[in-house]
């Protein structure tokens, strides 16, 4: 039985001491290691290209699985299954020594001394694109580039101003892509880096600045009713009637129908509310009112994104990065509430710490949001007394717990340091607040997920926090939700 370890993109490469001795000492959590268990045999590791190839023999007896161990991280054993007797590693650190080691286990409790093994891969230059020019039309910039004559390109990553962090992976051998709505009145030098293997990341090559003029970019808001009056729920009157004030009045978006959708022009309405908050909505986006799920809507609202064209979506909104392909089908949002709620005495607050009780060092990894653009002018507090400052949303009175959000451990970890950057990694976004309370990496609940050529960006907003009329009376933190409303609106623009 053959199995594939993929270790992810390699940026950097982290100097391994003092482990080879050691590894065999990690025991994997919930099992109790026995020194006299059979252990594999003639473990060996042959490196093939940017490929570890691990073989071993098994003996005999009531393997239940095999466990395989990388560089002493014993906290997460790969399970290969009770008759592998193989692995392919794929995305290894380059030039150092990384060490995997294999435990059985036995009887689905016991497991035996691990052995160690280490392989190191050869440096490889990775050569970068050439002859890379940008050229703009209206907001739109056109990249061009020749690639290096390599057999194992599998993509390339397109940044602005250095900040390959940031860059949208365009998987195969492209020369060329159109990127669609870019920041007006900004000079930007847009960058190319050539993807390996899928794994592995030239430095890349930046083309010259180039300067979008200022255009007036405007906002629409998808009207479900001939008015937003005529709205059904109180929420949603509400988010439209602080949209009519700040943005129809003052001539800088409009109110689109779903029948005049398709005639959306991304050039002039570069982003594109979609506000859905009602009581007794069946989860799952196929359940959405006819107005937003229906075949019509879907279709135009494809083009759009596709155009340029930039998303808001918010609250039971989020669940249209399914039909969007912004995620994939397996990825909707599965914490969801649809009830009346109930009254409280706290606050209800997001937190753009993620990984707050790692930030002094851990495996897993410690994530401050707080310099993004949607939270300019936003003022950080710790009404709970967590220990930590959030962005409260709503204050005590009665609310109603609409949560429509990614539950990160789900997908688990993969091959990342922690759910949080496995979903961002996965989905091609960033995750800007997890829940108040939350101190590791648990949920998605404010995303910013990265265009493509599929889709332009979107902001998916499913805190149960961000409600626009709370029943019981006036909201104290209201001017919160106002204004990082305004600032999604303004960055998406």
């Amino acid at each position: 039985m053959k199995n594939i370890l993929k270790t992810g993109f390699v940026t950097a490469v982290m100097a391994i001491s003092g482990l080879f001795s050691s590894c065999s000492d990690f025991e994997p959590k919930g099992y109790e290691t026995v020194p006299d268990l059979d252990k594999v045999n003639n473990l060996k590791a042959e490196v093939n290209g940017l490929k570890v190839n691990l073989s071993w023999t098994l003996p005999s007896g009531d393997i239940t699985d095999v466990m395989l161990i990388r560089n002493a991280d014993g906290k997460n054993p790969v399970s290969l299954g009770p008759s592998a007797i193989s692995y392919t590693v794929e995305g290894a650190p380059m030039g150092v020594e990384n060490l995997y080691t294999v435990k059985l286990k036995y009887d689905d409790r016991y497991v035996s001394e691990g052995v160690t093994i280490g392989a190191t891969l050869p440096e490889k230059k990775l050569e970068d694109v050439s002859n890379l020019k940008a050229e703009v039309e209206g907001r739109n910039v056109t990249l061009t580039w020749t690639l290096p004559s390599e057999s194992d390109i599998t993509g390339v990553k397109v940044y602005a101003n250095g900040d390959i962090d940031a860059a949208t992976l365009y998987e195969g051998q492209p020369t060329t892509v159109v990127l669609k709505s870019q920041p007006m009145g900004e000079t930007i030098s847009y960058g190319v880096a050539v993807v390996y293997d899928t794994y592995y990341t030239s430095t890349g090559v930046n083309a010259e600045p180039v300067t979008i003029e200022e255009v007036e970019a405007k906002a629409a808001f998808l009207l479900a009713a001939d008015s937003y009056s005529d709205l059904p729920d109180d929420d949603e009157r509400a988010a439209a009637e602080w949209f009519y004030t700040r943005y129809v009045v003052t001539a800088k978006g409009k109110f689109v129908t779903p029948n005049e959708l398709p005639n959306l022009n991304a050039e002039e309405y570069s982003v594109l509310w979609i506000e859905i908050d009602r009581v007794g909505l069946p989860l799952g986006w196929e359940n959405l009112p006819s107005e937003f799920s229906g075949e019509a809507t879907i279709s135009a609202l494809r083009r759009y994104t596709a155009e340029g064209g930039n998303l808001y979506l918010a609250n039971m909104a989020t669940q249209l990065t399914v039909p969007l392909n912004i995620v994939p089908d397996n990825m909707a949002p599965t914490v969801y509430g649809n009830g009346d709620g109930g009254s409280g005495n706290d606050v209800w607050v997001i937190n753009p710490y993620l990984g707050w009780d790692f930030r002094d060092g851990s495996d897993q990894g410690f994530y401050d949001r707080t310099t993004h653009a949607i939270y300019k002018g936003l003022t950080f507090e710790d009404p709970n007394g967590y220990g930590y400052e959030n962005l409260p949303l709503i204050g005590p009175g009665q609310r109603e717990d609409h949560n429509c959000l990614w539950d990160c451990n789900i997908y688990g970890r993969g091959n990342q340091p922690d759910v949080i950057k496995n979903f961002e990694v996965t989905t091609n976004s960033l995750v800007l607040a997890t829940w108040g309370h939350v101190r590791d990496h648990c949920v998605a609940g404010l995303v910013d997920f990265n265009p493509n050529n599929q889709h332009g960006r979107c902001v998916a907003n499913g805190f149960a926090a961000y409600e626009w009329n709370q029943n019981s009376g006036r909201n104290p933190y209201q001017h919160n939700v106002e204004k990082l409303t305004e600032n999604i609106i303004e960055y998406l623009k």
